[in-house]
């Protein structure tokens, strides 16, 4: 499927010399919808967030530490982000049927209008998380900024155009962060250990497991395969993309090259032992929630 809100001529001719020089030759088509994407994420943050608690909230976010309503922000702009990426790739999934590929080279350098503007929002939204992280960093902690770095990593270097086929099936994974912003704000409403609570943990911990542990591995073993096989391909590859009916198509050549391999393969390492490491951490706190009813909520 096309890109339903294309690129204006200008602004892909304006960014093509310096996405040529970073060998990021999608991401011309796709520019405007990063930055309107962390354009969204700031302003929301910064404006929408804190009056939509006030508010809803009115003396609660109120009385909030100055700390908690930044950190109330931000996971209320990650629930925001996430709800709309795991709704957008499951559309993707369903709808676009031009992703289908059977072969490694279509799963490689295959792309799709549609598919390419869920990741370029993605990519706007971690621009953003790795600016907060980095300017709130001893709030938040060095293992959400780099898990922001490598995640923006992954999302920006998609564009070569490299595993996009991938990409999307990837987001999937945020389909678990809800439940865990949801999991957050009742903590400090002061509804940790409530019946509500315990049902989004119950869920929480199933689609974390499912999603991110499970679903995660196996496309991490079969994104490794294609490009083990990517790699010793014994020719390079030609693929037209078309992706406005008013524009000229791209035509590139492609041949996996080393450096993108390894970086990509490192960060979805990364990425899968911060999983591991939170979902760890996460069977830990709902332990000590059975184990110690007055369980503190502010530890959490």
């Amino acid at each position: 499927m096309l890109d339903p809100i294309p690129v204006p001529p200008s602004v892909r001719e304006a960014i093509n010399p310096l996405t040529s020089l970073l060998h990021l030759h999608t991401l011309p088509l796709h520019i405007h919808q990063v930055i309107l994407s962390y354009i969204f994420y700031t302003s929301f943050n910064a404006f929408l967030a804190p009056r939509l608690s006030s508010y809803l909230l009115r003396t609660t976010y109120a009385n909030f530490p100055q700390r908690t309503k930044l950190q109330w922000n931000i996971h209320l702009t990650s629930f925001i982000n996430s709800t709309v990426v795991s709704l957008a790739a499951l559309y993707v999934l369903y709808a676009d049927q031009d992703r289908l590929s059977e072969t490694w080279e279509e799963r490689m350098w295959g792309y799709t209008g549609l598919g390419g503007m869920v990741q370029a929002f993605g990519a706007g939204y971690f621009v953003w998380d790795v600016q907060v992280c980095a300017a709130n960093l001893e709030t938040l902690g060095m293992m959400d900024l780099l898990h922001a770095v490598v995640a923006l990593s992954i999302a920006i270097l998609g564009f070569h155009p490299f595993g996009l086929y991938y990409g999307i099936q990837y987001a999937l994974v945020e389909l678990s962060t809800p439940f865990v912003n949801i999991h957050w704000f009742l903590n400090k409403l002061g509804k940790a250990g409530s019946n509500l609570q315990i049902v989004n943990g119950l869920l929480l911990i199933v689609t974390f497991a499912c999603c991110r542990l499970i679903w995660g591995s196996y496309l991490t073993f079969v994104f490794f395969r294609d490009v083990w096989t990517a790699l010793h391909a014994p020719q390079s590859s030609w693929t037209e993309y078309n992706y406005s009916p008013s524009q000229r198509p791209l035509i590139l050549e492609h041949q996996a090259p080393w450096w993108l391999a390894v970086m990509f393969m490192t960060s979805n390492a990364v990425v899968m032992s911060l999983s591991a490491f939170w979902f760890t951490k996460m069977i830990a706190t709902i332990r000590k929630h059975i184990e110690t009813p007055n369980f503190d909520r502010k530890k959490l």
